[in-house]
């Protein structure tokens, strides 16, 4: 079973993959974007795919959950990677930085670092990824630097002047591991929805008082429009327990719903 990733080599979403390798038996291949990679594995039963999912930091990817929820595929499993993010170039002197490169999520999280090491003159350049960054690094001069990780940097031999440069040092992303297919684990931890209430005053609150009355935590809920009705939206929801535990509370919110789906109940896969 194949297992694609957000590409390209030396993203954590590749990260993510190796640590998939430990339960799935496959080559891991890099994607260029989100909506293909859902494409790919929505058209291959025999494909799985590492998403990211949410960020410590910049919170849920919506792009992933936008493309993720009208196909079939399904999440079978969590895996948690430690975002540490380093300061890399080809010179040890960071006296000599006039560029720094980087994903604009990667930029924002280590922007103490920056204020703290640079004036108003240094260019912050957006790259589409870490990885692709430390590219451009490769391949200019010395007054070029990126935020990448160390993995990359490692890979390519350039210097890493400064480690875990990041705002905040327990910095994680949630990948999701996704496929039409079933995965079998021993267990299942959490379960994610995924609905949209009927049009009327106080509607997402009685869905809301349904998990109250099951005493089920919700660990996460995000709202993003529904595409098809303006002023719609559809509500992601995680909890933490197994789906065959939450059915009774299921069965009462799909009453209240106009649009109900299990977009997956699965284990946290740390290890």
């Amino acid at each position: 079973m194949n297992i694609y990733y957000l590409g390209p080599i030396g993203t954590y979403s590749e990260v993510a993959a190796k640590k998939a390798l430990k339960f799935v038996n496959g080559d891991i291949i890099p994607v260029s974007t989100i909506s293909k990679i859902v494409e790919t594995v929505n058209n291959d039963a025999k494909a799985c795919a590492v998403l990211p999912y949410e960020n410590s930091i910049e919170g849920i990817v919506r792009q992933t959950i936008d493309n993720i929820y009208p196909t079939e595929v399904k999440i079978q499993a969590e895996i948690d990677v430690k975002i540490e993010h380093c300061f890399i170039s080809k010179t040890k002197d960071i006296k000599k930085i006039k560029k720094i490169y980087s994903h604009p999520q990667a930029l924002a999280q280590c922007s103490d670092f920056i204020t703290k090491n640079f004036d108003e003159k240094i260019e912050l350049i957006v790259s589409n990824s870490t990885s692709d960054a430390a590219n451009v690094v490769l391949n200019g001069d010395e007054t070029c630097s990126a935020i990448a990780s160390s993995d990359i940097a490692n890979r390519l031999n350039l210097e890493i002047i400064h480690k875990n440069i990041g705002n905040i040092k327990e910095n994680k992303t949630r990948f999701i591991l996704v496929s039409k297919s079933k995965i079998l684990f021993d267990k299942n931890e959490k379960t994610t929805i995924v609905f949209n209430t009927k049009n009327e005053s106080g509607a997402l609150l009685k869905i809301l008082e349904i998990f109250n009355k099951y005493n089920l935590n919700l660990t996460y809920l995000e709202s993003r429009p529904s595409k098809e009705i303006f002023g719609e939206y559809n509500f992601f929801a995680d909890i933490d327990k197994p789906f065959d535990e939450i059915i009774s509370a299921i069965n009462e919110i799909k009453e209240r719903c106009n649009f109900y789906k299990l977009l997956g109940s699965y284990p946290i896969l740390n290890s």
